[in-house]
């Protein structure tokens, strides 16, 4: 490859030493730091692992029953690594805390490594994959897109240092998207069933599927659900669902209850606490305007996924990608480190918007990813001064400019299709 594409940085004659400097810069401005003070403070930092630990050492000295005791579970995190506020209430499904017994059977600090190490090499391996499926670059750009990916501050703090679950979605969209590519619908249902520890994340995913007709993926999907509900099923029973369902609603209840606090705001980015906290935007034309995007945003999509069955694989690729922008967006429930799903619809876009360089769309795209990469640093500072959350405005602007771009692609494709 002799020129950049365009949603990438200029063309530069030192980009080997660009991207030599932009790591050094990651690893001296918060790899070294983050480091030196968990080495200081003889204790991995305060984070969410400590939950999934517990669930596991629950697992391993309690009957599945009590799995979602929250007096247990408060007691087991505070003996596994006590911080300040204490530990809210986990409503994760049964298997993730079968996932994590052998975690549990670690030291805590070792288990934390081990953990901090599978989510760099699970997201690691899912750049890979997504660059060499749709992206493909020299080994220096390649590079700079890997730095920029992991210098993304929900990844490296919300979910790497956090201890967080975000790079397993990550990974498991990756497949999904990868291997729909590779005409292997069953798989990549499968691989989508993953999901399920996090069934917000699946809000317009399996609508997507099912409009689109993709119906092995879906079989896939429910092949996959199954083994999932039927691991913990074997070990404690049928009992143990209708008491995770309780702890599920009860956790919505005291997520709802959470809104009125500045912390929700910077922890989230769907547009529903954007609503809550923005300016008359809970009042009767703030929610008739922001119902109104919304529907807006759904038709577009609908739209778009009855398209996908007479659609080229290039416009269904991007028909994933603005589907997991939406995702984040038209939902109730989207913690920050999930918004690292962001860093794969980016890449994926800028793989669609490759053929069309001298494109407005190239601009405002660029412009775009770089302010995403940036703001996520002090997005959280700024949106507590001002009650505007600036990922979730960038997310939208994305997704706005992914609906253009399968507008330009269809189009294109039919123009292809009809004789001369």
């Amino acid at each position: 490859m002799t020129s950049i594409p365009s949603p990438l940085p200029a063309p530069s004659p030192h980009l080997r030493q660009l991207s030599y400097l932009c790591w050094a810069l990651l690893f001296l401005c918060f790899v070294l730091p983050f480091s030196a003070i968990v080495i200081a403070s003889h204790r991995p930092p305060d984070g969410d692992f400590a939950g999934f630990y517990a669930l596991g050492r629950i697992l391993n000295t309690h009957p599945m029953a009590d799995l979602y005791n929250y007096e247990l579970q408060k007691e087991v995190c505070s003996q596994v690594h006590a911080r300040a506020g204490g530990y809210g209430l986990l409503p994760y499904p049964p298997f993730v805390g079968m996932f994590f017994q052998p975690f549990a059977l670690l030291p805590y600090p070792a288990a934390y490594i081990l953990w901090l190490i599978l989510t760099l090499a699970l997201y690691a391996a899912s750049l890979k994959l997504l660059i060499d499926r749709f992206l493909p670059l020299d080994p220096a750009r390649r590079s700079l897109l890997f730095c920029f990916a992991f210098a993304y501050s929900p990844f490296l703090i919300d979910t790497a240092a956090s201890g967080q679950l975000s790079a397993v979605a990550f990974f498991v969209l990756t497949i999904a998207l990868c291997q729909d590519q590779a005409d292997h619908p069953f798989r990549s249902g499968l691989a989508l069933s993953l999901c399920l520890y996090k069934p917000t994340l699946l809000i317009l995913l399996l609508p997507m599927l099912l409009v689109t007709r993709r119906f092995r993926s879906l079989l896939g999907f429910a092949a996959g659900a199954i083994v999932l509900a039927a691991l913990p099923t074997a070990a404690g029973g049928v009992a143990i669902w209708p008491v995770f369902l309780r702890t599920l609603f009860s956790f919505g209840k005291v997520a709802t209850a959470q809104a009125g606090a500045t912390l929700y705001l910077v922890k989230y980015v769907d547009l529903t606490t954007f609503s809550a906290f923005v300016r008359g935007g809970r009042s009767w034309p703030g929610l008739a305007i922001l119902f109104l995007c919304a529907a807006a945003a759904l038709l577009f999509l609908l739209r778009n996924w009855l398209r996908s069955p007479r659609c080229a694989k290039p416009f269904n690729a991007l028909l994933w990608a603005v589907t997991i922008t939406w995702t984040l967006l038209l939902n109730v429930y989207v913690p920050i480190y999930d918004s690292t799903l962001i860093v794969l619809a980016l890449i994926v876009t800028a793989a669609a918007l490759r053929p069309i360089p001298a494109h407005p769309w190239q601009r405002a795209f660029r412009l775009l990813w770089i302010t995403i990469l940036a703001g996520s640093w002090f997005s959280g500072w700024l949106d507590g001064r001002t009650g505007v959350q600036l990922l979730t405005l960038l997310f939208a602007a994305l997704g706005v400019l992914q609906f253009a771009a399968l507008r330009r692609l269809a189009q294109s494709e039919t123009r292809v299709s009809v004789p001369s």
